[in-house]
């Protein structure tokens, strides 16, 4: 949030160690090495590499003197480096220094090579270097992967709804110019595609009490698509920005893949036949299910004290979601009041059922605990709430387990 200065000087931190990942990354592409690929190419493969890399080079930047020194990699190392240490206080025999001294010219670098196709000198020298070290950041830092290489990020105007003033930034100067107003989260470089376009996908919850937290989590959701095939080589809002409110007012790519909806939305079971299609049925209930109520459940009880509530209320939201390549969901932001009108097929489906649900939920349930509350399923439920904000058990409906509590 750039209404609070210590975020930005975190964010500017954060930007900068994403882009020495990238560059570390870059050397194992570079280099065809991948984090999944233990095994090291030839030197014929490595020369024929970094023949091409340097020809692009040359051919994008109209000559030899767009290639990088190899001291972009140096500080890059040393950076990952001195992160991973205070992550985990380990490997401090290798600590060199303290990180980036000269942020701007390491930024300038980091630049030439992914904005302008710059090539960076003996990068094969540190291939097991980087891979070695990357290994390591990605034990503890889980998205690593989707992070990508160009340091993208998204901006939103804090106060607005429906997609409205999104746009997608890897400029460090360009985003720090923004005011106050603004909200800056990474973007995910990697997202699960479908036919090779975007999606993002909206799940419904209700929350019945706060005191003690009660959660309804909805069977039934909906994907939304990007009317534009993927692509991190243009960053406009039609291919990034799936929100239905803004994908409306483009037109269908004419090269996008002809199994992809009209209406740029998909009903859940629409999705998970797409899974069966391409023998993955199994991480909807194994993987997908189970991550994002496992996402929605932590956020809740993170924010539960600071919530203004009044008794005998309840409320739905709408959380949104994208996928890594592994179907793992990622959490971006949750809705108050979303938006449920009925302006697409998928909608109409949707919505009139989980309306008369949610009535069954809030007026049936608290009568009769055994009636149907439609498809809405109760994933939480804080128990021996003692009213002063601490907590002396809680369970959890997804495994039935009783855990006891040591703290507020």
């Amino acid at each position: 949030m750039f209404s609070k200065i210590n975020e930005k000087q975190a964010f500017i931190d954060d930007f900068t160690m994403t882009a020495a990942c990238g560059i570390l990354k870059w050397v194992l592409r570079t280099n065809g090495k991948s984090l999944q690929d233990e095994v090291i190419p030839s030197r014929k493969e490595k020369e024929e590499k970094t023949a091409i890399c340097m020809s692009d080079a040359k051919i994008n930047n109209h000559g030899p003197a767009r290639i990088v020194p190899e001291d972009i990699i140096v500080t890059a190392l040393v950076a990952c480096q001195f992160h991973l240490y205070n992550l985990t206080h380990e490997d401090e025999d290798n600590l060199i220094c303290a990180g980036i001294v000269d942020r701007k010219h390491f930024i300038s670098d980091y630049y030439r090579v992914m904005h302008h196709g710059a090539h960076i000198q003996n990068s094969d020298k540190y291939v097991d270097y980087c891979h070695q070290l990357l290994r390591k950041l990605r034990r503890v830092n889980p998205q690593l992967d989707i992070d990508g290489e160009k340091n993208i990020w998204i901006s939103k105007p804090r106060n607005l709804s429906r997609g409205r003033g999104i746009r997608c930034r890897n400029d460090l100067k360009d985003i720090c110019s923004l005011g106050r107003e603004w909200v800056v989260e990474k973007y995910i470089e990697r997202p699960l595609l479908i036919y090779g376009s975007k999606f993002d996908l909206r799940q419904h919850f209700l929350i019945t009490d706060w005191h003690p937290l009660t959660i309804w989590f909805y069977k039934h959701s909906f994907l939304r698509f990007s009317s534009q095939p993927f692509t991190l080589e243009s960053l406009d809002t039609a291919t990034h920005v799936c929100n239905y409110a803004i994908q409306k007012n483009f037109k269908n790519a004419p090269n996008r893949h002809p199994n992809l909806p009209e209406e740029n939305m998909w009903h859940s079971d629409e999705f998970k036949e797409y899974l069966c299609t391409i023998g993955k049925e199994q991480v909807w209930d194994s993987i997908i299910i189970p991550g994002m109520k496992k996402a929605l459940i932590q956020t809740m009880k993170a924010t539960r004290e600071n919530v203004k509530y009044k008794k005998n209320s309840f409320e739905l939201f709408g959380s949104d979601f994208l996928f890594g390549e592994n179907f793992q969901p990622w959490l971006l932001e949750i809705q108050y009041k979303p938006g449920i009108t009925k302006d697409t097929s998928v909608m109409w489906k949707i919505v009139p059922p989980m309306v008369e649900d949610i009535l069954r939920v809030v007026i049936d349930y608290k009568d009769n605990p055994n009636c149907n509350v439609g498809g809405f399923e109760l994933i939480y439920k804080q128990a021996n709430y003692t009213g002063n904000g601490i907590l002396s058990k809680e369970k959890t409906f997804r495994d039935l387990k009783i855990t006891t509590i040591s703290d507020p």
